[in-house]
């Protein structure tokens, strides 16, 4: 597939808005004082961002905060219930998710009071289904809620497979184009690599275009700068994560950090660690809006200035050519 093919302005139907799109996330896993995170940080995202119905319906954040952006991603919860053993987090807590369940889903979906676009996404916390029953159960989910644009997240199959099927996904992309708004996968259940996952994404995304199908991926978990651009050129649209909560983004290096060594790095170990948190917070939010708008450059006239500032992207570049993309007329001779 040609990187031109792959990377496009795409639309998502009921919520109307184009990609790609970085979203920034919130969540109480981690983060034990989220309404107080949440309300002084809910201004730096204006354009979009992510929040849990658990956390809503367990009061960690307000009704409200489903206003908070222009565009609000409302997540199922699956990851503030269950917890998940991930050793590429910066930590491991023990905490224990409460009672979580489809009908509190409901529950909370039936409360809200939008006046902002949202767009749902698929009950994640059932156990592992095959493919066509997590598709006719996303489905059944998604009739209630006619007025919100929905997000299927695609899931491993069995209790054994920590990865989704890319070629049963490819299989029956006809089904889900037609069903949903969007497209999830989690960035962790792409694949063992990143080069696995790359080649997975451009599975699916060739698999979308041959079915004359233009449905955005959002890759969930995601939004570290060189991962999303890794990621983008191989057909992925949507992006979110909390990465910009918990690490340091360094631009044009591309390097993502713990706070400590970029308190190092950047000389500023005379101020006190809440305000060079908030710092890096607010920061972050920059390298990722500076980063979606090369994005939307690239894909809308194929201007590359944005994205060759990044020190980074000659590994990029290579990570998604090996895993099969054409980078050919996509203006990125000389990398």
């Amino acid at each position: 597939m040609k990187v031109t093919e792959a990377c496009r302005a795409r639309e998502v139907p009921t919520a109307g808005f184009d990609t790609p799109l970085l979203v920034p996330s919130f969540s109480s896993r981690g983060f034990p004082n989220l309404a107080v995170l949440y309300d002084f940080l809910s201004s730096e995202v204006p354009e979009a961002s992510l929040i849990s119905a658990y956390d809503l319906h367990h009061r960690s954040l307000p009704l409200e905060s489903v206003n908070g952006s222009d565009t609000v991603f409302v997540d199922s919860g699956g990851y503030e219930a269950k917890l998940t053993y991930d050793p590429d987090e910066a930590y491991v807590d023990d905490r224990r998710g409460n009672v979580w369940s489809l009908g509190q889903y409901r529950s909370v979906l039936d409360g809200l009071e939008p006046f902002s676009q949202v767009v749902m996404v698929s009950f994640d916390h059932a156990g592992t289904l095959p493919l066509a029953e997590q598709v006719a159960s996303a489905r059944s989910l998604f009739a209630g809620y006619p007025r919100y644009a929905s997000d299927f997240l695609a899931k491993p199959e069995t209790t054994d497979a920590p990865f989704v099927n890319a070629a049963s996904i490819a299989a029956d992309i006809g089904t889900i184009a037609g069903s949903f708004c969007i497209l999830g996968v989690t960035e962790k259940e792409l694949g063992g690599s990143m080069l696995e996952r790359c080649r997975n994404l451009l599975r699916i995304r060739g698999a979308l275009r041959e079915a004359g199908s233009e449905t955005p991926i959002h890759v969930f978990g995601c939004l570290e700068p060189l991962s999303i651009l890794s990621y983008f050129f191989c057909g992925a649209d949507v992006f979110d994560g909390l990465s910009w909560l918990r690490f340091a983004f360094s631009y044009p290096e591309g390097r993502v950090s713990h706070g400590p060594t970029d308190t190092m790095t950047r000389g500023e170990w005379r101020y006190p660690d809440g305000e060079l948190r908030a710092a890096r917070w607010v920061r972050n939010l920059g390298v990722l809006r500076d980063l979606g708008g090369a994005m939307e450059d690239y894909c809308e006239n194929r201007s590359v200035e944005g994205l060759t500032a990044w020190e980074g992207l000659g590994e990029v570049l290579a990570l998604v050519s090996a895993a099969g993309l054409n980078l050919e007329e996509g203006g990125f001779d000389g990398w």
